[in-house]
């Protein structure tokens, strides 16, 4: 295998001891692997060749396992549930605000497998399971490839997919991780680090064995982070011949020193893996970001037991140290979480067909002022829909660390594959975040919300950044890959700013790409939003001299105030009072009284704010 690896040193530990002793039962092995530079590329000299995309038919029957039958009990207790109050009702966060929001990859591909990074200097690559986009953030297309002709100088690629991106604000660089191949026979991790801040431009490429073992086994579900000085990546250890639901061995953790990456030298790494609790593999291990910026020595990672009815377990597994320290252990706490978590139903399409939701993993998580976040697909047992988890650890180090941990849900919409990015001022106390997902129902077609969690970790109303506009029919079943991850990232240098990608149907059954710019507007933060768009709407004209016109999304009926106010808040007034339905809401008012001017105008319940305009008032 071309470029695979130079040399491996094997240095294997049972029951490590770190800084912070880890709890009883847990054990793991660590090996190091030093990876020379595979291929150095620039990605816009690479062909842009047409790609055979291959619409899945349907299997033959298999034998049930597990998680199916488990999953087929739900559909039928969803069935017989009635509606009940969604939990989220109970929040009152401000809505955030949707900016400029555009379509991106095309694809003909099934899951999508959405992730996104963004530069500071508004260069973007938003990648799926078939291709890697860079656009800039007016949402200009510059270069768009696929994962196979992207890594094609490291040898032929016949079976790429799982893509991940990242984007390094202190080094100023870009980050990409997929997979090639899905037996013992040419499993690989596929590494690539930008040159400089264009990732139009050059990239070094490594490849990584994704069968360390040697045995009939191969990496699946590759989740990706940072810290100031390396990059970490987990995968899945499956056998072969067998899927994610009933082949899984272990779990891996990679950390991989990144400056040998950015200069094309050596890539250092050391891997983690038979990690266990009594006994027993972890399934699905998720690290952790970092949320105002890059954090570390320490890393975080975090797992549920995913394919349980009903569990309170999270595993917090850390890195004590980097490589260089010559230091670098992983250990693990096992705690609980008052809020349990477990295995949700499939979610339901207007056509009758279902979207598959997989298991309850831990999807997305990131560190941020000493809590660790955490979010992932669950079950909302009042009514059986698919829904969010949304978790916080307090004072990992202490003996006595708090969860807290709640359901993100809906009476009217099925939510899955969150994730979430930090979109607070960074100060102590301040736990502002954007949770993206999946949204769909029998009423509404796949498309992509948002949610604002303050920084008292209230969460707002669910805001589309994306209405679908078709089911997602690309085989041939009655139950649709849906997507099995979304993207968001902070925007490093606009505050309380992130960038999104997620999915939606088309008229045709297509599963498209979605990015848009979403904005913090909470009072708190202080910041002025110029951005017009907001809550999946529009209001127009703006500038405005007899009358605006609102058009939202509402998720519930509801009575709503129309509330003016000038930049400064030194006038405030309620305008009108108009009940909101459930669905595509049309209001407007009349501005011929109102003084030429800037104002924010507010639609507000008894919840709070629900939805944020900023709109010119000119005579």
């Amino acid at each position: 295998m071309k470029g695979l690896f130079l040399f491996v040193i094997a240095s294997f530990c049972l029951a490590l001891h770190l800084n912070a002793q880890s709890d009883k039962g847990f054990s793991c092995q660590s090996q190091m692997l030093y990876t020379p530079r595979g291929a150095k590329i620039v990605l816009a000299d690479l062909p842009a060749l047409p790609e055979a995309h291959i619409i899945l038919k349907k299997a033959l029957p298999a034998p049930l396992n597990s998680v199916q039958t488990k999953k087929q009990e739900l559909d039928r207790l969803r069935l017989q549930a009635q509606k009940t109050q969604s939990l989220q009702k109970k929040s009152g966060a401000p809505a955030p605000l949707v900016g400029r929001n555009f379509n991106a990859n095309v694809t003909n591909g099934t899951p999508n497998d959405n992730d996104y990074a963004i530069g500071n200097n508004g260069m973007m690559l938003s990648c799926v399971n078939s291709n890697i986009l860079i656009l800039n953030d007016t949402g200009r297309a510059l270069v768009q490839r696929s994962l196979s002709v992207f890594g094609s100088a490291l040898g032929p690629l016949n079976r790429t997919y799982d893509p991940r991106a990242i984007y390094d604000p202190i080094a100023d660089r870009f980050i990409v991780v997929y997979l090639q191949g899905s037996t013992s026979a040419d499993t690989r991790i596929i590494v690539g680090f930008s040159e400089t801040n264009d990732p139009t431009k050059g990239w070094n490429l490594y490849q990584i064995p994704g069968n360390i073992t040697g045995d009939s086994s191969w990496s699946d579900y590759p989740i990706i982070s940072l810290s100031k000085t390396e990059l970490f990546i987990t995968v899945n250890r499956l056998k072969d011949n067998a899927g994610w639901q009933d082949g899984f061995i272990e779990s891996y953790i990679w950390q991989v020193e990144t400056n040998g990456g950015y200069q094309g030298d050596t890539l250092v790494q050391k891997v983690y893996r038979d990690i266990k609790y009594n006994n027993k593999p972890v399934w699905s291990i998720c690290p952790a970001k970092g949320g105002s910026n890059l954090h570390g020595p320490e890393m975080y990672f975090l797992s549920h037991r995913p394919s349980d009815l009903n569990n309170d377990t999270v595993f917090v597994h850390y890195i004590n140290n980097t490589i260089a320290s010559g230091k670098a252990e992983l250990g693990m706490r096992v705690l609980k979480n008052p809020q349990p978590y477990g295995l949700q139903p499939n979610a339901l399409m207007p056509n009758g067909k279902k979207l598959q939701t997989n298991d309850a993993r831990v999807l997305s998580a990131m560190y941020e002022g000493g809590v660790i976040y955490y979010v992932g697909n669950t079950i909302n047992p009042n009514n059986f829909s698919p829904s969010i988890y949304f978790g916080r650890i307090h004072d990992i180090w202490t003996n006595t660390p708090r969860l807290e941990g709640e359901i993100i849900s809906s009476d009217s919409l099925d939510l899955g594959y969150p994730s979430i990015a930090y979109v607070g001022t960074g100060n102590n106390g301040d736990h502002s975040s954007m949770i993206t997902f999946s949204h769909v129902s029998d009423k509404h077609f796949p498309g992509t919300s948002v949610v604002y969690v303050d920084r008292d970790f209230r969460v707002s109303a669910p805001v589309f950044v994306k209405r679908g506009e078709g089911n997602i029919n690309l085989i041939f079943d009655s139950v649709q890959r849906w997507g099995d991850y979304t993207g968001i990232q902070k925007k490093y240098n606009e505050l309380g700013v992130a960038w999104l990608s997620g999915s939606w149907g088309t008229n045709t059954g297509q599963n498209r790409t979605w990015i848009g710019k979403v904005s913090n507007t909470d009072p708190a933060m202080g910041i002025a939003s110029s951005e017009v768009l907001v809550q999946a709407g529009k209001m127009y004209p703006n500038p405005a001299s007899e009358q605006l016109t609102f058009e939202f999304e509402s998720t519930q009926k509801t009575l709503l105030g129309i509330e003016i106010m000038s930049l400064d808040g030194s006038t405030k007034k309620l305008l009108a009072k108009e009940w909101a339905k459930p669905g595509l809401n049309q209001l407007q008012i009349n501005t011929q009284d109102i003084p030429t001017g800037i104002y924010v105008i507010n639609l507000v319940n008894d919840e709070g704010i629900q939805y944020t305009f900023k709109c010119m008032v000119r005579h």
